[in-house]
């Protein structure tokens, strides 16, 4: 009897702070990579080396793709990733005119920062990528959009909810950025995850020594009236994350799901579908008067 009680401390204590105590120092080490090895002029496109400047003196290295329609979209890639997890959006845009700001993120390829920071400091980052294309001549600074996938989508949900200038988002894959975006659990592994999430939250908090954003869930109310299309895949935890992150969005909004889809793998998945839908999206949302 003692054996079980002392088994039954033992799961939940590890499920209550060993699992969250070992995810949050694992996600908050660095990613840093050399990014290699082609540039988009391989893929036919000229392009800017760029340098963004972030708050507190962090320097994110990426590219830009000028514009050929005044318009100019910004890609923010997956958690730990380097810009390369945004070429395929960055084809699809930059074939149609679209300008196209890639960039790694804080301590991701070759992004200067310390530690990874489950994308809560990128968000304040993407107003000096907002700024870059602001400023540069191809671009009408009213006509500016921006997409992700995975943490790349929480980090564009949230940044245009403070930035008014971002007038159209594309979320790919959307989690969550804190306890409150948890969609209510729909089986075991949903509770079990519910129950190690408040703890990792704190753990991640004290890792990064900064404070959780604003939930996906209130961000999302914040875009309006500008348009945003959520994406997700597969008929899971994934979807059901979308779903309800949508429902807390206010109109115009979209959601779609690409069943046969794994994560982020829509536009190799549905490439013509995910193309059309894209440019679609922001050709209305950007490029009518």
């Amino acid at each position: 009897m003692k054996l079980l009680i002392f088994s039954i401390l033992v799961f939940v204590l590890g499920i209550l702070v060993g699992l969250p105590l070992v995810s949050a120092y694992g996600l908050t080490r660095s990613s840093h990579h050399a990014v290699c090895c082609q540039t988009p002029s391989d893929w036919g496109f000229l392009y800017e080396d760029v340098v963004l400047t972030a708050d507190d003196g962090v320097r994110l290295y990426g590219w830009y793709i000028p514009s050929q329609n005044d318009t100019a979209v910004i890609l923010l890639h997956g958690y730990g990733g380097d810009r390369f997890g945004s070429s395929a959006y960055a084809r699809m845009l930059a074939a149609q005119g679209y300008g196209v700001l890639m960039y790694d993120q804080r301590a991701t390829g070759e992004s200067e920062g310390k530690q990874l920071t489950y994308g809560w400091l990128d968000i304040a980052d993407v107003n000096h990528a907002v700024r870059y294309v602001q400023n540069r001549p191809d671009v009408n600074p009213q006509k500016i959009g921006v997409m992700g996938c995975s943490m790349g989508a929480e980090i564009a949900i949230a940044s245009a909810a403070q930035n008014d200038s971002i007038q159209a988002v594309i979320a790919d894959a959307p989690f969550h950025t804190t306890f409150r975006d948890v969609s209510p659990p729909a089986n075991l592994e949903d509770v079990m995850n519910i129950l190690m999430f408040p703890s990792f939250f704190k753990f991640m908090e004290w890792f990064t020594g900064s404070s959780a954003p604003m939930p996906l869930t209130e961000a999302v109310t914040q875009i309006a009236p500008r348009p945003l299309l959520i994406i997700s895949a597969g008929t899971g935890f994934e979807q059901r994350q979308g779903d309800y992150i949508f429902s807390f969005a206010q109109e115009p909004k979209t959601v779609w799901n690409i069943p046969e889809a794994t994560h982020c793998s829509g536009p190799t998945t549905r490439q013509q579908e995910y193309e059309e839908r894209v440019l679609e999206f922001f050709d209305q949302a950007l490029l009518k008067d």
